[in-house]
Parts: structure tokens; sequence; C-alpha cells
């Protein structure tokens, strides 16, 4: 049984498109970013770094407490997102923020 779940966070999803023998490289260098700035900011709470089968996208979630969180993380971002994106070959990337109204979580 589960029970429904019902919040006002935000969820960012920015997918990136590389070569294949860029994936891994990016994957890590993400998480590194991620350990080392995005998680210290206040409204954070959790985020992800997936990748595709096919080697050509990288896809990173991150959710926060706030719209007003995530905005303040991204005017403060420690990097250079430009050169971040050539040092990784990245050839594309789509950002995207979704407010999430719901879920659904396990009964414990």
């Amino acid at each position: 049984m589960t029970q429904p779940v019902s919040y006002r966070l935000v969820n960012q999803l920015i997918e990136f498109t590389t070569d294949p023998r860029q994936q891994a490289a990016l994957v890590t260098a993400l998480l590194d970013q991620v350990e080392r700035f995005t998680c210290t900011y206040p409204g954070f709470i959790s985020a992800t770094v997936q990748a595709s089968d096919d080697g050509r996208r990288v896809l990173n979630q991150v959710l926060w407490q706030s719209r007003t969180a995530s905005e303040e993380a991204l005017r403060n971002a420690e990097q250079d997102f430009t050169a971040f994106l050539r040092e990784h070959r990245v050839s594309a990337v789509n950002f995207n923020a979704y407010q999430v109204l719901g879920g659904v979580t396990p009964t414990r």
C-alpha cells in the first residue's frame, strides 16, 4: 500500500548531449559539482546524475525546497557554465524546471 504525498518542491532537470567517449567524464564532473557547490546552497534537497545507455546523454536532476532556492543557486553558481560545456564537449543542453505537485511513497 502507498501513501500519497503532497508538496511544492522544484525539480530541475538538465539534459546534456555529449560524445559517448565523454559521458563518463561528464558524469564525474557533474557529481563533483553537486558535492562541492550545489549541495551547499540553502534549500537543496537532493541530486542525481543519470547516464543514457547509448552514451550520448546525461541527465542531472536537482530537487529544491522552492523555486526561490533554485533560482538563488543558479544566480550564485561558482562555475562558468559555458566553459564547463566546452570542456566536456557538450553539443546541446536542455534545461527545465518543474513544480512537484505530488508523489507516492511506500508505507512503512
